[in-house]
């Protein structure tokens, strides 16, 4: 694996300055891979779903892309059960595995009215004890060599609109709000049976910290919080039907960051950074949109907020949005820019960390 353990402890301090808001450099991961190489996140996600494959063969496809990959900066090697919402499988959602994707897509639950649906997260579901079983074994197998984090569990709205289908969902706000507010705190208490059982069993003495997807590393669990669904509701009912659930999502773990995703969730920004406990956001500009230079109102009101920024870099023609953002908050403070690409353009991203004092090591 071409990363030395021994950087973590370099990594994980500048991480928790960077979370108490007193790292004056940005945080920037940079991860290259090689893309000759067959090992990648697509091969991975097909091991650890595909039931015939042993664990043992699955430690070593996690390895092997890992291999495929270069770590600088503040970048590191880290595993987490995807695809996003996996909480709705653990309750009885099928899925459809896209072996050349690399994708799971979840499944409606056929149900005439939101009276029909259950959620219950199932202790023997066999993607619960497959995914059990793959952080277990990741453990005992990387030593700590490589981080751990809970799985991609999802949102809460975004699961049940997964289940109930998002049409419905819309009318159900308008002809049952009573039943859809149930039916969201419900699944709220299965994500929280399922995200302890989770965190649980991440053990501290071995692993160098807590990640999850969004890749950062913190000494304390933290989670990324979300609702896709939201781009579809205006703010009253966002306030109504999901603020209240992310509030206690911000208070159920000790680090959170809410997943702003696409221009259609801009308008809900205001009341998102009105949430006390709620640590930071991260904003994806979605495809087609403007590049990430063209939103300096978002870094703006976060900063102001007191809040952290994340965001993704994903080749080096979009290196240039470091410069952006920086320029347009002032500052280098509280952000953070998780950065992929080809190993071929590596000159490229190491000038970016040279630029930024980031070591590379």
């Amino acid at each position: 694996m071409k990363f030395n353990q021994n950087r973590f402890g370099r990594i994980a301090a500048d991480f928790e300055r960077w979370w108490q808001h007193e790292l004056e450099r940005p945080i920037i991961q940079v991860s290259l891979s090689d893309m000759t190489s067959p090992h990648n996140r697509r091969s991975m996600l097909n091991a650890c779903y595909d039931m015939n494959i042993s664990m043992p063969d699955v430690m070593q496809e996690i390895e092997a892309t890992y291999d495929a990959t270069t770590y600088y900066g503040d970048a590191f090697p880290l595993f987490y059960m995807r695809s996003t919402g996996i909480l709705g499988v653990f309750m009885g959602q099928s899925f459809i595995r896209d072996a050349e994707a690399g994708v799971i897509h979840y499944e409606t639950v056929p149900n005439e009215s939101i009276d029909d649906l259950r959620f219950e997260f199932d202790t023997e579901n066999p993607i619960f004890l497959r995914t059990k079983a793959i952080m277990e074994s990741f453990q005992k197998h990387f030593g700590g060599s490589a981080a751990l984090g809970v799985p991609d569990l999802g949102g809460v709205l975004d699961i049940l609109s997964a289940f109930r289908g998002a049409q419905e969902l819309m009318f159900d706000m308008f002809d049952c709000p009573d039943k859809v507010k149930a039916a969201s705190w419900q699944i709220h208490e299965e994500f929280k049976k399922a995200y302890e059982i989770h965190e649980n069993l991440i053990d501290a003495a071995v692993n160098p910290g807590y990640t999850a997807w969004a890749t950062m590393l913190s000494k304390k669990p933290y989670y990324i919080t979300q609702c896709d669904f939201s781009f579809m509701i205006g703010t009253d009912m966002f306030d109504a039907f999901y603020k209240p659930i992310l509030i206690k999502e911000s208070e159920l773990v000790e680090r959170t960051f809410y997943h702003l995703d696409g221009p259609g969730q801009v308008k809900h920004l205001d009341s998102i950074l009105e949430v006390e406990n709620l640590d930071g956001v991260q904003w994806i500009n979605g495809a087609g949109a403007p590049g990430l230079d063209q939103w300096p109102d978002i870094y703006k009101k976060i900063q102001a907020a007191k809040k952290l920024t994340q965001v993704f870099v994903f080749n080096k023609d979009e290196l240039k949005y470091i410069d952006a953002i920086v320029d347009q908050v002032g500052t280098t403070k509280g952000l953070c820019f998780i950065c992929f690409g080809d190993i071929n353009d590596e000159e490229d991203y190491l000038r970016y960390l040279e630029k930024y004092q980031i070591p590379l090591s």
